[in-house]
């Protein structure tokens, strides 16, 4: 990482506090093989251009000394394609992140494009996303739920989370698997809106948490959710164990979507769990392998994945890793095993299997 000073600090004649802005960022890619593509069945060999091992993406950071134990925080944060050097996220420059906040001893409340909650819920007890195989191919929101024009809360002490968030609205830009909705609403108090909440624990060796996450309708004919009455709502729990160089995960997700599923399953209410474990047998080399399941409701529309990963450490910042998945549908169900395009590049069709292969370079800076 990059640490710059403020560049306020260098106006003549004015006092400002301590300030500093980090900028950061992942580069992450590889060349990637997946089966069973569309009607014909096809195979394909490509680039991936959402994430690889972890999405590429630089951002800022920065934190200003106000006195008094309160400071102003913000972070700046762009995902790109590493293939084609385009922006993700719609194609906007601040897509994954993009807000400004004051934080003390009373916690942290920022405004602007942010994550649910349900995200860092999930990171506590997911081994393995946001790898492009993993077991969150069966809901792929759960490594992508962003809001735009929120504003989130957030405490924290000795181990202890503690968050709220509320949207006023969604955006147009996001597809709809990612929440996108038409936005804020002027005749319309609950289109588009979105809250979610989080608790939880890391005590090091062990941690827990739970997250509730509910998206309300409103983006009108072709939406998942037309109306501002229909609700997609997820309570997650999930949490870690470690022992020794090994560390275990599981969550279990229930899923009410009041919105058109498929053509075919509409108002569905779905069940998701997950287990999966990562090793260190020596210092340079991680193991990673999880397996996921979800069903929904009768409708024989649920799927089961399984995923590994091994990964070479050649320093602290650059890894290369070799990763395979292959998932199972259910005879109305097409989930992909690659995550790491938009849908529908990769889509097979209902009731057919598919795999993924990719060989992969990640520096973190």
């Amino acid at each position: 990482m990059w640490t710059f000073s403020s560049l306020a600090a260098c106006a003549p004649g004015v006092s400002h506090a301590q300030s500093s802005v980090t900028l950061y960022g992942v580069i992450d890619t590889g060349v990637e093989y997946v089966t069973n593509i569309g009607s014909q069945k096809s195979s394909s060999v490509h680039v991936p251009s959402l994430t690889a091992s972890l999405p590429s993406l630089w951002g800022l950071r920065g934190k200003e000394d106000l006195g008094g134990g309160l400071s102003a925080v913000f972070v700046l944060e762009s995902g790109f394609a590493p293939g084609t050097g385009s922006l993700n996220q719609g194609g906007r420059l601040f897509g994954r992140q993009a807000y400004v906040g004051l934080s003390g001893q009373w916690g942290k409340l920022t405004v602007g494009r942010q994550y649910s909650q349900i995200f860092w819920a999930t990171l506590t007890g997911d081994t393995l996303a946001p790898n492009i195989y993993a077991a969150a191919d069966l809901d792929p929101y759960l490594t992508q739920p962003r809001a735009d024009n929120s504003i989130t809360y957030t405490f924290t002490s000795a181990g202890l989370t503690a968050a709220a968030s509320y949207s006023f609205g969604r955006d147009a830009v996001d597809s709809a698997p990612a929440g996108g909705c038409a936005g804020q609403s002027p005749t319309d108090w609950r289109a588009c809106k979105s809250i979610s909440a989080m608790l939880k624990y890391d005590a090091g060796r062990w941690g827990a948490a739970a997250a509730f996450d509910r998206n309300y309708g409103g983006g009108g004919t072709g939406s998942a959710l037309p109306l501002s009455s229909q609700t997609d709502t997820r309570a997650l729990i999930d949490g870690y164990v470690k022992f020794g160089n090994a560390t275990f995960g599981a969550g279990f997700q229930h899923r009410i979507n009041h919105g058109a599923q498929t053509p075919t399953i509409s108002d569905a209410t779905s069940n998701y769990w997950w287990i999966g474990g990562s090793y260190l047998p020596i210092p340079t080399i991680g193991l990673d392998a999880q397996f996921g399941r979800i069903t929904v409701g009768s409708h024989d529309a649920g799927g089961s994945v399984i995923a590994a990963r091994v990964m070479y450490f050649l320093s602290k910042t650059t890894s290369v890793y070799v990763t395979a998945g292959h998932v199972f549908n259910e005879r109305k169900a097409n989930f992909s095993i690659d995550g790491g395009v938009i849908p529908p590049a990769s889509t097979p069709l209902p009731g057919v299997d598919q795999t993924g292969a990719l060989v992969g370079i990640r520096h973190l800076f």
